[in-house]
C-alpha cells in the first residue's frame, strides 16, 4: 500500500476547527456536559500568547487561521467567532464581551454560541482559565494522548515510528530540485506521460504478460526494495515542495501497515499558506514525481530486454499502480483526500462527512438528537455523499487488513487479526456503547426507537433465515470441448524433429501428423540386426558340424531376436505419428514442442470432429444435490456474443477433485475458478498439474446438439444456469461467505509460504 501522509492526517482534524464563513463548527458543536452553561459564560478566558492568526479570503469568504506553533496545529475560524476570540483578554467574561459585540455588530455571536466556542477553544488547549481548571484539564489531555499512543503501538497492524528530523536536509536540498516544480519539467512531464501512455496502449498484451513472473523466484526482494526507495522519494518530493512555500519538515518516520514499511513526513505547516493550489501541490508532489518515473521505467522497458527490462517493469507497477490504487484514492486519508478536499474547499472534509454519517445513524437506530451545524449549508450534499462513501469504505479495509493479518505467519497470525479486531473494531462499538447505555452514559437516546430497531434488526435476520429464499437459479462455470475427442500420444520417446499440421488444421484418417527421432533406438536396431545375422551364421556352423543342440539353440535366438527386432521396428515406424480419425487438430502452443523431447505416452495433440461438442461443467461441492435433481433436465447456457440458449444435463461425475479436469477454467489460466501451488508438484514443475483447485469441485456434462456445436469453438468458456434445491437466503449469503474467505485466507497462506 502506498505511504500514507500521516502529517497531513494526523493534523487535519485540528487543522480546520471552525469552518470559514460560519458561526458554528463541527469541532465546536462538542460541549463538554461537566460545567454548566453559566459558568462557561461567567469565567475569564485568556488566550495564549504565542498563538498567531492570519486573516485570508477565499472564493470571496475571509476567514481566520489560527496557528498554535508549539504543537503544530491550525485552525479555520470564520471572522465573527475571531471578534469574540481575539476579544478574550483574561479580564472580561465571556457575556461581557457577547453583549459588547452586540452593540457594534448585529451579527456577532449570541450566548449559545459563545459557550459552543468556549468549549472548543478549551478542548483545543488555545485558552487559559483559573476557573475552569485548564492546567488540570491539559493534564489530563496529555495522559489522553500517551494513551492514544500507547494503544497505537499495541496495535501491530498498523503503526508509526518517528525517525528524525529532515528539514535541515531539505533546505539543503531544495535548491539543486527546485526544478521538480518548474514549469519545464511540467511541460518534459506531460510529453513523457504522452509517450508513455502510447506504449501502454499499444503494447497493453505485453504488459499483461510480462506480469504473470511478477512474484516469481526472488523477484519479490527486488520490488520490496524499488517499492522502499520509491516511497522515500515521495515523501522526499511532498517536503521539497512544502520548503518552497516556506514550510517547515520537523519529522519524517515510518508507518508500517502490516508490516509493510512507508515513509511519511511531517508538513502540517502547509496549513499556514495563504493559497489552496500550494497546498493541493504539496499534497499532489509525491503522486507527481512517482508517475513521472513510472513514465520512464515505462520507456525503458519498451526498449531494453532481459534483466533491464524486468527491474523497469518492476518499477513501473510500483510507482504507478500504487500510486493511483492508494495514494490518489480520496475515500482513503492519502494525497488523494487532500486534494479533493481543497478542490472543493471543504475543510475537514472526512471528519464531517463520518461524523454526520455516524450522528444519523445513531438518531435512527437509538433516536438519540440529531447534531445541527456540523458543516456549513454549502457543504451539506458533498459531506453527505462523501461521509458514507468513507464510512463504508474505512470498515471494509479494516476488516481487510484483519482478515490479511490473521493469514500471516503460517496461520500465527490469527493473534494480529484479533488484535487488530480488538482496538480497530471492539473498542469503537465498546465506546460507542457506554455512550448510550453506560453507568455514566451522557447521550439521550429513546428506548422505544432502540426497541424497535432491535426488533427490525431480529426480524430481519429471521426472515432471512426462515422465510426469504435464495435465487431459484444457479450457475457454474463450464468449458466447450470435443465430445468425440481422441488425444494423440506418442507411442514412444524421441525428439520432435517437424511438425507436419497446425491447429486447427483439417486432417484425414492415417494422414501424418509429427515425425520425430532417436537416435539410441536406431543404433539399438542395428545391433539387434548384427546378432540376428551373427546368431543365424552360428546356427549353420553348428549345424554343419552336426551340433543340433547347439543349432536349436541358436534358432532359438534368432526367432526372439526377430520378435525384438520387429517391436523395435514397430517403434521406429511409430516415430512418425499419423491420424488415427479424421478431424481437426486442436492443440495450445504447439509449435512449441518442435525439437523437444516427448516420452512414450505424452499427449502430444488432439484430434476431434468439429460439430460434436458437450460442455464440461465445474460444480462446487455445496451444489452437487442440485446438479444431481438436474441430470436429465433442462438447463440454461450462456455464451459471450450469442443468445442463451437450452441443453440438457447427461451425465454426472460423483467423484470431488481438487484436479482440474479442464485447466482452461482455472485462475492461471484466465478462468474463474481460483487455485494454489500443489503440494505434491516437483520443483520446477510448469505443467498444468503443478497448480491444484483451492476446494474439491465436481464435473457435469452437457451434452450439445450438431448446430449449436458446428457453431461455437472448443475451449469458449461459459455459464450453465440450473435450478437449485431450496436453500434460505441467510444460510445461502453464510455459506457463500464462508467459502469465499476460506479461500482467500487459504490462497494467502498458500502465497505466504511458496
Amino acid at each position: 500500500m502506498s505511504q500514507e501522509n500521516s502529517s497531513l492526517q494526523a493534523q487535519e482534524t485540528a487543522t480546520r476547527g471552525v469552518v470559514a464563513g460560519e458561526s458554528k463548527s463541527a469541532s465546536m458543536l462538542q460541549p463538554a456536559p461537566t460545567n454548566p452553561q453559566d459558568q462557561w459564560l461567567t469565567s475569564p478566558f485568556t488566550l495564549r500568547t504565542e498563538l498567531k492568526f492570519d486573516t485570508r479570503c477565499e472564493n470571496g469568504k475571509p476567514f481566520v487561521v489560527i496557528e498554535d506553533p508549539v504543537r503544530s496545529k491550525y485552525f479555520q475560524v470564520g471572522l465573527e467567532e475571531y471578534d469574540f476570540i481575539s476579544s478574550l483578554d483574561g479580564q472580561k467574561s465571556a457575556s461581557q464581551i457577547v453583549e459588547e459585540l452586540g452593540r457594534l455588530n448585529e451579527n456577532s455571536v449570541s450566548s449559545e454560541q459563545a459557550v459552543t466556542i468556549c468549549q472548543w477553544l478549551v478542548q483545543s488547549n488555545l485558552v487559559i482559565s483559573e476557573a475552569l481548571h485548564t492546567s488540570k484539564r491539559l493534564g489530563n489531555q496529555a495522559n489522553a494522548i500517551d494513551k492514544q499512543k500507547m494503544m497505537g503501538w499495541l496495535n501491530p497492524i498498523s503503526f508509526k515510528v518517528s525517525l528524525f528530523n529532515p528539514n535541515q536536509i531539505l533546505s539543503a536540498c531544495q535548491g539543486a530540485f527546485s526544478w521538480l516544480f518548474s514549469r519545464w519539467f511540467l511541460v518534459l512531464w506531460l510529453i513523457i506521460g504522452g509517450v508513455a501512455m502510447n506504449i501502454l496502449f499499444n503494447r497493453w498484451d505485453e504488459l499483461g504478460q510480462a506480469s504473470a513472473g511478477i512474484l516469481s523466484g526472488n523477484s519479490w526482494i527486488s520490488l520490496l526494495v524499488f517499492w522502499l526507495v520509491l516511497k522515500v522519494i515521495h515523501e522526499f518530493a511532498h517536503g521539497l515542495a512544502c520548503k518552497k512555500y516556506g514550510g517547515e519538515v520537523p519529522e519524517a518516520g515510518v508507518l508500517f501497515l502490516l508490516f509493510t514499511p512507508m515513509a511519511f513526513v511531517n508538513v502540517t505547516s502547509m496549513w499556514r499558506f495563504s493559497s489552496r493550489w500550494q497546498r493541493i501541490v504539496v499534497a499532489a508532489a509525491g503522486m507527481y514525481v512517482e508517475l513521472f518515473i513510472s513514465f520512464v521505467a515505462l520507456i525503458v522497458w519498451s526498449r531494453s530486454d532481459a534483466m533491464i527490462a524486468d527491474m523497469a517493469y518492476n518499477v513501473f507497477l510500483m510507482a504507478s499502480i500504487t500510486t493511483i490504487l492508494f495514494n490518489a484514492n480520496p475515500l482513503m486519508r492519502f494525497d488523494g483526500y487532500f486534494i479533493l478536499s481543497d478542490l472543493l474547499n471543504v475543510p475537514n472534509l472526512y471528519p464531517k462527512g463520518t461524523r454526520w454519517f455516524g450522528d444519523r445513524c445513531r438518531a435512527l437506530f437509538f433516536g438519540t438528537p440529531k447534531t445541527t451545524g456540523l458543516f456549513a449549508s454549502e457543504e451539506g450534499t458533498v459531506a453527505r455523499i462523501y461521509g458514507t462513501m468513507a464510512w463504508f469504505w474505512k470498515w471494509s479495509i479494516s476488516v481487510g487488513l484483519i482478515i490479511g493479518a490473521s493469514v500471516m505467519f503460517d496461520g500465527a497470525g490469527l493473534l494480529l487479526g484479533i488484535v487488530g479486531a480488538v482496538l480497530w473494531v471492539g473498542l469503537p462499538i465498546f465506546k460507542q456503547f457506554t455512550a448510550l447505555f453506560g453507568a455514566n452514559a451522557q447521550v439521550p437516546y429513546s428506548k422505544r426507537r432502540t426497541a424497535i430497531s432491535c426488533l427490525i434488526v431480529a426480524t430481519g435476520v429471521a426472515c432471512l433465515f426462515f422465510v426469504l429464499k435464495a435465487p431459484a437459479t444457479k450457475s457454474a462455470p463450464a468449458i466447450v470441448r470435443f465430445s468425440d475427442e481422441t488425444v494423440i500420444r506418442a507411442a514412444t520417446d524421441g525428439f520432435v524433429d517437424e511438425i507436419l499440421v497446425v491447429s486447427g488444421q483439417r486432417v484425414e484418417k492415417g494422414q501424418q501428423l509429427v515425425r520425430m527421432h532417436n537416435d539410441d533406438l536406431d543404433t539399438e536396431i542395428n545391433r539387434m540386426v548384427a546378432d540376428l545375422e551373427t546368431a543365424m551364421i552360428q546356427s549353420r556352423i553348428h549345424r554343419q558340424d552336426g551340433d543340433l543342440s547347439l543349432a536349436n539353440v541358436e534358432m532359438e535366438r534368432v526367432e526372439g531376436l526377430k520378435t525384438q527386432l520387429s517391436e523395435k521396428r514397430a517403434q521406429r515406424d511409430a516415430l512418425v505419428i499419423c491420424s488415427p480419425i479424421s478431424g481437426r487438430v486442436f492443440q495450445r502452443n504447439l509449435p512449441d514442442i518442435s525439437g523437444s523431447f516427448v516420452n512414450r505416452g505424452d499427449a502430444v495433440m488432439s484430434v476431434a470432429a468439429q460439430d460434436t461438442k458437450e460442455l464440461v461443467v465445474s460444480v462446487d461441492q455445496r451444489d452437487l444435490e442440485s446438479i444431481k435433481s438436474n441430470v436429465g433436465r433442462e438447463v440454461r447456457v450462456m455464451l459471450p456474443g450469442r443468445p442463451v440458449f437450452a441443453s440438457s444435463i447427461e451425465r454426472l461425475d460423483p467423484r470431488a477433485t481438487d484436479q482440474a479436469t479442464e485447466p482452461r477454467l482455472c485462475a492461471n489460466s484466465g478462468g474463474p475458478l481460483p487455485v494454489k501451488p500443489n503440494p505434491n508438484a516437483q520443483p520446477g514443475d510448469d505443467s498444468e498439474g503443478s497448480f491444484v483447485l483451492l476446494s474439491p469441485r465436481f464435473d457435469a456434462y452437457v451434452s450439445l446438439d450438431r448446430s449449436v456445436g458446428s457453431q461455437i469453438q472448443a475451449g469458449q468458456r461459459c455459464l450453465v444456469f440450473f435450478s437449485a434445491t431450496e436453500q434460505s437466503l441467510g444460510s445461502y449469503f453464510f455459506l457463500a461467505t464462508s467459502e469465499w474467505l476460506k479461500n482467500k485466507i487459504e490462497l494467502a497462506v498458500e502465497t505466504t509460504t511458496m
